[in-house]
């Protein structure tokens, strides 16, 4: 069982955008081959120790020291041997984009080198890390290096807090009632989220559900209610819960109980 612990965010700048920061360490050698499912999430991931591996789809590759993973509609494997050391930090969909102003509809499913990305942040990152401060001082150092590092034009100030909105109220609420809402059309919808996020409005909205269901089964094992899951969270009936399920997981939801092989499934989280 992999032991990580979440900081939460202490500066107000940064908690529109960022999740929390994380940090992994392990005082022996482990082996970990761990199935990685979609998330809304996107994760730099500042890498300490022996390589990190990715599989997607039939992709395999080496991720760079410090890279982050582009959001995902499709579920991929992480592979990591040794004493492992790593800090992450973890973005809202829309929120790793005032700091790298790059289109992440580029990035969909990918591995993507953070120096290549980003030098300045990648290089003021590493400098973080290089240095002689605990933990928490050094969690401290990246909230200081991402408050330095953000970016907002007048677009992004009028549209962002608009994808905040829909963020935050993504299953109480149509694509179409939200656009009416707050008077825009939803062709700037689908092309701010896709600017912003990578993915039209409708394939978060997908994500997550799955991300929904997919916590029900792994943390409240309701494998025999799958008719129950499927009306509570809007799929047609409980054949197409299932084929979505599939194609975001690899795994029908009764093979996904059984399997046990998830990140989630095999992560204990400590909170500071």
């Amino acid at each position: 069982m992999l032991e990580i612990t979440r900081y939460s965010i202490k500066n107000p700048q940064l908690e529109p955008w960022v999740k929390f920061i994380w940090y992994l360490e392990t005082k022996s050698e482990v082996s970990i081959s761990h199935k990685l499912l979609p998330t809304d999430s996107i994760d730099i991931i500042l890498n300490m120790s022996d390589r990190i591996e990715y599989q997607i789809g039939d992709n395999r590759l080496v991720a760079s020291a410090f890279h982050f993973n582009g959001m995902r509609n499709k579920y991929g494997f992480i592979f990591q041997k040794g004493k492992l050391k790593v800090f992450g930090i973890s973005f809202y969909p829309f929120g790793l984009y005032p700091f790298l102003h790059l289109p992440l509809h580029h990035y969909n499913n990918q591995i993507v080198d953070l120096q290549i990305a980003s030098k300045p942040l990648s290089e003021n990152l590493k400098s973080v890390l290089d240095s002689n401060y605990t933990i928490s001082e050094m969690v401290c150092a990246i909230e200081r290096v991402l408050s330095s590092t953000i970016m907002m034009n007048e677009q992004d100030i009028i549209i962002l807090p608009i994808l905040q909105n829909f963020y935050n109220n993504r299953q109480n609420t149509s694509i179409n009632s939200f656009c009416i809402k707050n008077n825009i059309s939803s062709k700037t919808l689908e092309r701010a989220c896709l600017k912003y996020t990578g993915y039209t409005p409708k394939t978060l909205q997908r994500i997550d559900r799955f991300q929904n269901v997919s916590n029900r089964l792994i943390y409240s094992q309701q494998a025999g209610k799958l008719a129950e899951l499927a009306y509570n969270n809007d799929y047609y009936d409980q054949a197409h819960f299932i084929k979505e399920f599939r194609c975001f997981s690899g795994a029908s939801p009764s093979r996904f109980m059984k399997e046990r092989i998830t990140v989630k499934e095999n992560t204990r989280y400590t909170f500071r």
